[in-house]
């Protein structure tokens, strides 16, 4: 297959995997949320749309990586710092996320209005914090490893 073709492959399945993971999270914590929250579609929507991202870019890096790997010459350097990087973005993400909903949970505030107002922001904040630390740290890292004579 020539390398056109392939990318327009690639995005188109990890394009799939991110509707279908937006359209599963929605549905699933719309739903588990409905006894518990009033406008659970509130919380629903976010939470789908940051599970649909997370999927279109762990697929598309995941498929490079593992297109990389059966090469002569291996995954790239370029490549495994990318998907290390989203990988600790997504990471990040969560925590933070989870962190700050809890925070406001805790101290009185809604399920609904910490997920929205507060989870979501420090969330993508730390997703951009801890992607760009991995990405620049990996990469050093990396580096030295070739470096060093063994």
């Amino acid at each position: 297959m020539n390398s056109r073709l392939e990318t327009v492959v690639r995005i188109a399945g990890s394009s799939v995997a991110g509707v279908v993971a937006f359209v599963a999270v929605t549905v699933l914590v719309t739903d588990g949320l409905e006894p518990y929250v009033w406008p659970s579609l509130l919380v629903g929507l976010p939470a789908g749309v940051a599970a649909g991202v997370a999927a279109f870019a762990l697929a598309i890096l995941g498929t490079r990586y593992y297109a990389e790997r059966g090469t002569e010459a291996g995954v790239s350097r370029r490549t495994a710092v990318r998907l290390w990087a989203t990988l600790g973005a997504l990471g990040s993400s969560v925590v933070g996320g989870a962190l700050g909903t809890a925070a406001v949970v805790l101290w009185g505030g809604g399920l609904a209005s910490g997920l929205v107002f507060v989870g979501l922001p420090i969330g993508l904040l730390a997703a951009g914090v801890g992607g760009a630390l991995i990405a620049r740290f990996g990469a050093r890292r990396s580096d030295r490893r070739r470096a060093s004579p063994r």
